[in-house]
């Protein structure tokens, strides 16, 4: 494996697969951008909530000669209609022009793509997916969605990190527009799913009454289940007793009072809670993620110690322990599991040249979310991200419920956190080497018994702390424990390092060489919480919720 050792950083998310260093020089025509339903002092005002349109609105036009370019508002946020200039791309000159906004849902002239998971730091609407059909520089946007304003209120004290819908048809994914003015439309959502989340930057307490957006599809859904996810990680869900009528340009209220959350863990969650910042907790998944091509089912490993491994026994004798499965037969059909990934291969396509799975071209330029290598899995680019686009058959079976931690997240929990440096150590457990890491809150089960206390960054090879496998599963799994085997890595269709290296991807870009993506590497005795490794290699993926 070829390895950087090197602190990442995080950088802004692009929006287009573009170059976005304005071009002054060039003499285009500004537009003017007004809404539906506004007032003096707003853009869009739905029964009583305002929006304004805001700096880092951004509108993306096509015109018909299939010009493609995005808008930046010109000068300072105005009340119910501002100038937006051209900022990248290709300027639009010849009317009629479509034009969206946000930017990042136009997919083409007359098609938008809802994403799977819409980001509120607390929970407020900002913004709306719009479409305008114009003939000049007067663009005057309508409403392709309605709103659902969720009422919620706990009989707990508790904190909400998400809200998830699921209906009775897919409500995110590629749709056409049809119609235009108070007609405009959303087609049938061909692909997709019919889950979508709002994730929340910051949990949020529901103590007493509090409201959350979500825009949705208009129509009636016959299915409507709410998903709400503590900052522990507990579920509460509800369904709606009657169908729900979604009004494209209004807002549904949809009230739940007496929220009881419970202690059950999600589906496919380990019980340890580990903090990756101030404030913030994540739960593990109950082990690394594996796929298969040929039916398109993703799915946590059975066991924390499971590996595909099956490396040529030139490197080692050492083959993994998933019968059936070999990472050095990857390909769009393969019927065996693999659980080595190229970074950001979720199967959405983010503009990158490969983003399926099954992915082995060596040229990291092809894993470049939307054509840069500052792009990381998060943000507009989130369904890039294993676990936020795709539904885990064990973990809930659903879009949106797991994500990847962030290379800062990774660093907190290995470095910063409280008693950090006690809290891993290398180990093997059923007879596969790897790291433990332990909860933020941990009481050792085996200290008094024949295996022996827990020994923190173990020095001895892979052999202070060694446990079978109902040791590991009924006592330091059930402290709260995870375990990372040493799965190595795959380079095109060679498989290196089984049982020897281990290398787990994190959603964040490397910003000192753009062929590299952050990651946690370790092997005997050592723990790297700040790596970087070739985006084109095969790694490990271990997902969290929370």
């Amino acid at each position: 494996m070829r390895k950087a050792f090197i602190l990442a950083a995080v950088a802004a998310i692009g929006i287009l697969a573009v170059s976005c260093s304005k071009e002054e020089s060039k003499e285009v025509q500004t537009f003017k951008a007004s809404a539906e339903q506004t007032s003096e002092t707003s853009k869009i005002s739905l029964s009583g909530l305002s929006l304004r349109w805001s700096a880092d609105d951004t509108i993306s036009i096509y015109d018909n000669a299939s010009s493609h370019g995005l808008y930046v508002l010109a000068g300072s946020p105005g009340s119910s209609r501002c100038d937006y200039e051209y900022y990248s791309g290709s300027a639009a000159s010849v009317a009629p022009f479509q034009a969206v906004t946000p930017a990042s849902m136009h997919t083409y002239a007359n098609e938008v793509t809802l994403p799977a998971v819409q980001s509120s730091a607390d929970g407020s609407l900002r913004r709306l997916p719009m479409y305008a059909y114009g003939t000049d520089e007067n663009l005057h946007f309508y409403n392709l969605c309605g709103v659902v304003r969720f009422r919620l209120s706990a009989s707990e004290a508790v904190s909400v990190s998400s809200i998830a819908v699921t209906a009775n048809r897919n409500i995110n994914g590629v749709a056409a527009i049809s119609g235009s003015g108070t007609s405009v439309s959303l087609g049938a959502i061909g692909s997709g799913s019919a889950t979508t989340t709002l994730s929340l930057g910051t949990a949020q307490s529901i103590a007493s009454a509090k409201d959350f957006y979500m825009y949705l599809p208009a129509g009636s859904y016959s299915t409507f289940e709410i998903t709400v996810t503590s900052s522990t990680s507990a579920t509460c869900t509800k369904t709606a007793s009657s169908s729900i009528a979604v009004e494209r340009g209004k807002i549904t209220t949809i009230t739940l009072t007496g929220l009881s959350f419970g202690t059950a863990m999600p589906a496919g969650a380990l019980s340890g809670e580990f903090s990756v910042a101030s404030g913030r907790t994540v739960h593990f998944s109950q082990g690394n993620l594996q796929y298969q091509a040929s039916t398109g089912t993703w799915r946590f490993a059975t066991n924390q110690w499971d590996v595909v491994g099956s490396q040529s026994a030139y490197y080692s004798d050492y083959y993994g322990n998933v019968t059936g499965s070999d990472n050095a037969n990857i390909s769009s059909s393969y019927s065996g599991w693999i659980d080595l990934f190229g970074w950001g291969t979720s199967g959405w396509n983010s503009g990158a040249n490969c983003y399926q799975p099954w992915s082995t071209s060596t040229d990291s330029s092809d894993y470049y979310p939307g054509g840069s290598y500052t792009n990381n899995l998060t943000g507009a680019y989130a369904n890039a991200d294993w676990g936020v686009y795709n539904a885990i058959s064990n973990g809930g079976n659903a879009a949106g419920l797991w994500r990847t931690l962030t290379q800062s997240e990774w660093a907190y929990l290995i470095n910063t956190r409280a008693n950090a440096s006690s809290k891993w150590g290398n180990a093997t457990v059923a007879g596969v080497n790897g790291v433990i890491l332990l909860p933020d809150s941990f009481t050792d089960p085996m200290k008094n018994n024949g295996s022996g206390a827990f020994v923190p960054q173990a020095t001895e090879g892979w052999s202070d702390n060694v446990y079978s496998a109902d040791d590991w599963t009924t006592a330091m799994q059930s402290a709260g424990a995870v375990f990372l085997p040493a799965a190595g890595s795959r380079y095109s269709m060679w498989v290196y390092d089984v049982g020897s290296i281990g290398g787990y991807w994190s959603s964040s870009y490397f910003d000192y060489d753009e062929n590299y993506a952050c990651i946690v590497y370790f092997y005997s005795g050592i723990l790297y919480a700040s790596g970087a490794d070739i985006r084109c290699d095969g790694l490990s993926v271990r997902l969290v919720r929370g």
